[in-house]
């Protein structure tokens, strides 16, 4: 069983990375969502949880379009020139951001479902 995993995983580069990116997506966020889950419910969790790691990633993705890359001058190599370099992360915190706006708004709508049950 063990060289049967081994061989498939070695098989494709490429498919082994979509697969260990989304295991460790599920296993970062399911585990933070496990302990929020516990304490307030699965669905005020995911809001809390889902609005927690898309700002975390707005705030990562904004840190690397600040601060990378260090090294030689864009101008010094061949390749991407410095804005170039930024694109990618520039498109994640704007759709972070976005994702960060959605949880802000479904966790307000949440709020008001509360409020108008316990009246």
């Amino acid at each position: 069983m063990r060289e049967l995993i081994r061989s498939l995983l070695s098989a494709n580069v490429f498919v082994t990375g979509i697969l260990l990116f989304i295991g460790s997506i599920a296993v970062f966020y399911g585990s933070i969502w496990l302990i929020n889950a516990t304490n307030l419910g699965k669905k005020l969790a995911f809001l809390i949880t889902g609005a927690a790691v898309s700002g975390w990633m707005a705030i990562n993705s904004l840190l690397f379009v600040l601060y990378a890359p260090r090294g030689p001058r864009p101008e010094d190599i061949e390749g991407l020139n410095a804005v170039e370099i930024r694109i990618i992360p520039l498109t994640y915190m704007i759709v972070s951001i976005i994702v960060f706006a959605a949880f802000l708004v479904g966790l307000k709508q949440y709020e008001e479902i509360q409020a108008r049950s316990s009246s």
